[in-house]
């Protein structure tokens, strides 16, 4: 019995040694997952300062930097008076007032403007004899097929076509790299319009078109200007006000509204 008690003491000796070890090294463990946690902590903590000192200087710079107007500002065309020469214009010659549009083939505002809004105009007060419509080219320096397309345009002008291919080169942008395409869908004498472009007919005319919108301040398209006609020379413009952006047409209808009802 005594020898029984002395065997089971000795195993509960080791039994007790043994949870002592395994405590003291997962104690080591534990508190190596302790200060790991607390450096990871650390760094987060050092990280989050960093993205917060950030986003301060960006707001910071956000905040002073100056806010785009949510709307295109006029320019001041009041009284001014401008040449159109003999750009294409449609409309009564009785009529009093013209809208004068500047623009681009290349420029996708230009094309939504006579997708939307140039056709309400011209059924509302063009064919109705109450405004007239001139276009004067405007190619910007960025679009490289939109002055020779302002050269085809007028090339086809040559044939009695010009706003046959002003209105399929804006409604259909993409073949702008071939402007043959276009007078072929029109049946043009295709081999009168090539030589047109490549002697370059038209190209004094598009810069000097170019060159009177940026005279009149007009630095973006479609740049639209309404005006009173002299009718001693209907190229001699008066300007009334002036409109930027593919404005939507009740913007246009506003502004004609206005000139009729001082100019009647």
């Amino acid at each position: 019995m005594h020898q029984m008690i002395k065997s089971t003491s000795l195993v509960f000796a080791v039994f007790m040694l043994n949870i002592n070890m395994f405590a003291q090294e997962n104690a080591s463990d534990l508190k190596g997952l302790f200060e790991e946690l607390q450096n990871n902590q650390q760094e987060m903590r050092l990280e989050f300062q960093e993205l917060k000192s950030l986003l301060s200087r960006f707001l910071t710079q956000n905040a002073q930097m100056p806010k785009a107007p949510t709307v295109p500002q006029p320019i001041n065309i009041k009284d001014v008076e401008f040449e159109i020469g003999d750009n294409p214009v449609l409309g009564s010659d009785d009529a009093k007032l013209i809208v004068v549009e500047f623009t681009d083939y290349e420029c996708t505002f230009c094309s939504r403007y006579v997708r939307e809004t140039f056709p309400e105009i011209l059924k509302e007060y063009v064919e109705k004899g109450i405004l007239r419509y001139a276009v004067v080219d405007q190619p910007l320096p960025m679009h490289k097929s939109a002055e020779k397309a302002a050269q085809a345009a007028h090339c086809a002008t040559d044939q009695g076509k010009y706003w046959e291919i002003h209105k399929l080169m804006m409604t259909q942008q993409d073949s702008l790299d071939d402007l043959s395409s276009y007078a072929r869908s029109l049946q043009l004498n295709i081999t009168e319009f090539e030589n047109c472009l490549a002697t370059e007919k038209y190209k004094e005319k598009v810069n000097n078109n170019t060159a009177l919108a940026v005279k009149l301040g007009i630095t973006g398209v479609p740049g639209f200007i309404i005006g009173l006609v002299d009718s001693q020379n209907p190229g001699n413009v008066k300007g009334i006000s002036s409109i930027r952006g593919a404005a939507p047409f009740p913007n246009f209808q506003k502004e004609i509204e206005s000139a009729i009802a001082v100019n009647n």
